[in-house]
């Protein structure tokens, strides 16, 4: 396989309004490799990628940046629209933002071809036919016609991947191209680009997921604060490395190892914790009971007769694909749904179907915890108001009734109180979510629901808030109902997995058993999926 070299980057520098995003780093992408950039939010990964593409938005300078045989130091703007899609195209993270709603993703592809070739009308439409079957696309003619709003998130991405292939580039950047898609799509979305780099194709991965890293990448670059702290070959980075930090990405990796059977190696202030007196009192008596709960929108039938109990102090996991039914079931259990048929008893009580006012008694015993949790608050609050609201029911106002339990809060999620006055826009994605973290809980829940809490997270940042739920579910004896497509972070933190398959619970079972001899074939299939460090 050649070893041409593709790109050439020689003293890297980006800075806005000459604040340094990125500093005077060096790499080359060749030929059938793949170069992963990684580290977390704000190391300068994206704002490099973005750089390649003269689409920064900053001040670039380097001693070397050659893209395919072009000085892109002194690019105009015409040349740089040459440049992308054609030599050098963009894989992005979220396809349903990236794909324009109002026309046919076949017109979008067409447009590259539009740009680039000098192909007919007729030649065009069967390029994008051609592009859309290498991708694996089921139905192209049909598919290339609808919105991207009309396509499931795997045909959503099969279509982003197509637009950036069908100008035949020579170099491919994926830019988080996984982030938050279920593991039957993120080994879609692997196979495409281990595709593109035995095709001859140079890549560029941006990710955080070191695992997915591993299965891919020849080379590693590690990035911190802007700059290149480490690079090398995958297994010499994954198995020997030198840099602190990249120490640290690798044990942020959630462990295999499901938490809770360490629990014996702790001290005995924590053997007499309220979690195991809840485990060896009322063991037997459920904190939610969920019986034959469904739920159809239309004529799709979104959850059929799903059944499953949360003991009290333990952590049930739901996994399946996107569309499986997992949400849906979530927002019946906490009340925000109602279910055609079925029931769901918290603490024994009936919860739903029920209305508000027979719920009242019971509300404060359920908490939510979001994958987005700025979305959950109100614009107007400061961290302090957030949590008086949560602490007082909504029925006062005033922060100083309420000053010594919200410092309490703050210090049960190692939160600061010099925070109180912020908004939490100002905060970052790990204290927004250690907030929505601290909220739920200000009302003694018996029951906490979280989706997909960590999955805009990095992985050191989803290490942190992780270890920060295993210890308050310690402390507290709160049960965990707790929903994510990512597989490694369910095995790590569940008792107990639940397998939802196209609104269906299919398998269901303590998680050593399921990860370990999966029954059903569509749990083998997904656990099959799962990238693994090792």
């Amino acid at each position: 396989m050649s070893e041409q070299t593709l790109i050439t980057v020689k003293d890297l520098s980006v800075s806005f309004d000459g604040t340094p995003a990125v500093k005077n780093i060096s790499f080359t992408v060749q030929a059938g490799k793949v170069l992963a950039l990684v580290g977390e939010s704000g190391s300068g990964k994206s704002v490099t990628a973005r750089s390649l593409l003269g689409l920064s938005g900053g001040t670039v300078t380097a001693s070397t940046l050659d893209i395919c045989g072009h000085d892109a130091r002194s690019l105009s703007d015409r040349a740089w629209q040459k440049i992308r899609g054609n030599t050098l195209s963009l894989i992005l993270q979220d396809a349903l933002m990236a794909l324009d709603p109002l026309r046919p993703v076949g017109r979008e592809i067409n447009d590259g071809l539009k740009e680039h070739t000098a192909l007919k009308s007729a030649e065009r439409k069967q390029r994008v036919l051609e592009v859309l079957k290498s991708v694996r696309m089921p139905e192209p003619d049909v598919r290339a016609k609808q919105r991207s709003t009309e396509l499931s998130g795997g045909m959503r991405q099969r279509a982003l991947i197509a637009q950036a292939l069908v100008g035949n580039p020579q170099v491919v950047i994926a830019d988080e191209a996984t982030t938050a898609l279920d593991s039957q799509l993120t080994a879609l979305v692997l196979s495409q680009l281990r595709a593109l780099k035995q095709q001859g194709r140079g890549i560029l991965m941006i990710s955080h997921d070191l695992a997915q890293v591993a299965h891919l990448a020849d080379d590693i670059a590690v990035m911190r604060h802007g700059e290149i702290v480490e690079s090398g070959p995958t297994q010499q980075i994954l198995e020997h490395p030198q840099h602190d930090y990249t120490r640290k990405l690798l044990r942020a990796v959630p462990s295999s190892v499901p938490r809770f059977t360490a629990l014996s190696d702790l001290g005995a202030e924590e053997t007499t914790s309220p979690a195991r007196k809840i485990q060896d009192s009322e063991q037997h008596s459920p904190a939610l009971s969920v019986k034959d709960l469904s739920k159809s929108f239309g004529k799709h039938l979104a959850v059929s007769s799903v059944s499953f109990e949360l003991p009290r102090g333990k952590t049930l996991g739901i996994v399946g694909e996107s569309g499986s039914g997992k949400t849906t079931t979530a927002r019946m259990v906490l009340g925000l749904e109602k279910p055609d048929s079925g029931t769901v008893e918290l603490l024994g009580e009936r919860f739903s179907p029920s209305t508000a006012s027979q719920r009242q008694n019971l509300r404060e015993q359920m908490g939510a915890i979001y994958q987005n949790p700025l979305g959950s608050f109100d614009p107007r609050y400061t961290v302090g108001q957030l949590l008086t609201d949560a602490l007082s029911r909504g029925k006062s106002k005033r922060a100083s009734e309420y000053r010594k339990p919200i410092t309490q809060l703050l210090e049960q999620v190692e939160l600061s109180a010099d925070l109180l006055a912020r908004n939490p826009r100002e905060l970052s994605g790990g204290q927004r979510q250690r907030l929505a973290i601290a909220r739920a809980l200000a009302p003694k829940p018996s029951v906490l629901v979280l989706d997909e809490p960590v999955s805009a997270l990095d992985v050191s940042i989803q290490a942190t808030v992780l270890d920060l739920l295993d210890r308050i579910q310690l402390e507290t004896g709160t049960s965990y109902l707790f929903i994510s497509h990512d597989l490694s972070v369910i095995e790590h933190m569940s008792d107990t997995v639940a397998v939802m398959h196209q609104g269906k619970l299919i398998e269901h079972g303590d998680t050593a058993s399921i990860f370990g001899s999966p029954q059903r074939e569509y749990t083998q299939k997904l656990l099959s999926a799962m990238p693994r460090l090792r």
